[in-house]
């Protein structure tokens, strides 16, 4: 630490002196390049000059309200609860409780009547079985509409509503995180095991077998996955999956903790603030739940926004700048140990190129397969 009131020798002083730079080298570049995220970073800059529109404030207090509540222990732990405060907030409380979660207790006997009618309570994955039936086969129980990808808007960039539970209640289209949610969601209201599991840009559903085995169930194209084929596929490296950042079987806490992730990814969308008190409050809460999510890389953004304003107002153009100020370089290494230890636990993430086309590969494989049945 640099105390201007402290008389330092000059050896000293120049070894102080050396550290910032000595921090440079051991920087990710893609992090810390000042020009990165540039227009993320500026929209951020120029939203915090104006309050955020009460009503939308309101909704994600309360939606981050409950969740804390949830993870406290003072209010029942619920996924479908989560996932509903979640998008209400980004509906701004217009999502009725009543209306989602009627549909879905709706759901809940047919899956039910689906087992006994085969005779299958005695296996432990009968309600994984009815789950994927239900949403992915041609079948009375679901007036034959299965529930399908949305291959228009995968990406929620046109169209963010492609990613909710709620929407997808009503459309039976969604992405990859509306249709594993609700695999998962159905999956707990008969009581049968399902994992939420995450790669870079994606989600899905992990279960064991009758044998105890794990399989990798992929809702947006109806099958499973090969453990290499995600990793591969997603740039998922050991890193990631021994620290349980990435291909990890999440409990349902770090399943609502989870939710948080969503929760600040749809407040950008709403005010453009990915750095703020609230985005502070929310990674904070989850990060004490499950430290090792990707709730650190929304750490890590609020750092380094907050150093990167303070660097402005001072005029300060250069991290190699902050070496004539203590509180500032402070700031600086905590922001680098955040990033340092993102690095360690393997985060990475996906081109938005590489994605789309994997998408479109995976739609071009199943338009053949529909072709030839």
């Amino acid at each position: 630490m640099l105390d201007k009131q402290i008389n330092i020798n000059s050896i000293t002083k120049k070894i102080i002196y050396l550290l910032p730079f000595i921090f440079f080298f051991q920087l990710n570049a893609q992090s810390y390049n000042l020009e990165q995220g540039k227009a993320d970073f500026f929209r951020n800059r120029n939203a915090l000059t104006q309050p955020v529109p009460v009503n939308i404030q309101k909704h994600f207090d309360i939606a981050i309200d409950e969740i804390d509540q949830m993870l406290k222990g003072e209010k029942p732990l619920s996924f479908k609860r989560a996932v509903y405060l979640v998008e209400n907030a980004y509906y701004e409380g217009k999502i009725s409780w009543e209306e989602y979660n009627n549909e879905i207790l709706r759901i809940k006997p047919i899956l039910n009547k689906m087992i006994d009618n085969r005779n299958l309570r005695q296996y432990k994955t009968a309600g994984n079985w009815a789950v994927f039936t239900y949403m992915s086969d041609s079948i009375p129980e679901n007036n034959f509409k299965p529930y399908l990808y949305d291959f228009e808007n995968f990406m929620s960039d046109t169209d963010v509503e492609s990613s909710m539970v709620s929407r997808l209640l009503k459309t039976k289209k969604g992405n990859c995180r509306a249709l594993p949610y609700f695999y998962k969601i159905l999956a707990n209201e008969v009581d049968v095991e399902a994992f939420i599991a995450t790669a870079p840009m994606h989600i899905y559903v992990k279960h064991r077998d009758e044998q105890g085995n794990w399989w990798n169930l992929e809702m947006t194209t109806g099958s499973f996955s090969r453990s290499s084929f995600i990793m591969e596929t997603f740039n998922v490296s050991e890193a990631a999956i021994a620290s349980g950042l990435f291909m990890k079987s999440l409990s349902d806490v770090e399943s609502v903790v989870y939710c948080i992730h969503d929760l600040l990814g749809f407040y950008e969308r709403k005010t453009g603030r990915y750095s703020d008190d609230f985005v502070k409050k929310c990674y904070e809460i989850g990060l004490q739940y499950y430290p090792n999510s990707q709730l650190q890389a929304n750490k890590g953004n609020d750092l380094q926004s907050r150093l990167r304003n303070k660097m402005i107002d001072m005029g300060l153009r250069s991290y190699r700048e902050l070496v004539n100020y203590p509180e500032l370089m402070t700031e600086f290494q905590i922001m680098h140990s955040t990033f340092q230890y993102l690095s360690e636990i393997g985060y990475s993430t996906m081109k938005n190129e590489d994605y789309e086309k994997m998408v479109y590969d995976i739609k071009e494989k199943q338009t053949k397969l529909n072709s030839e049945k």
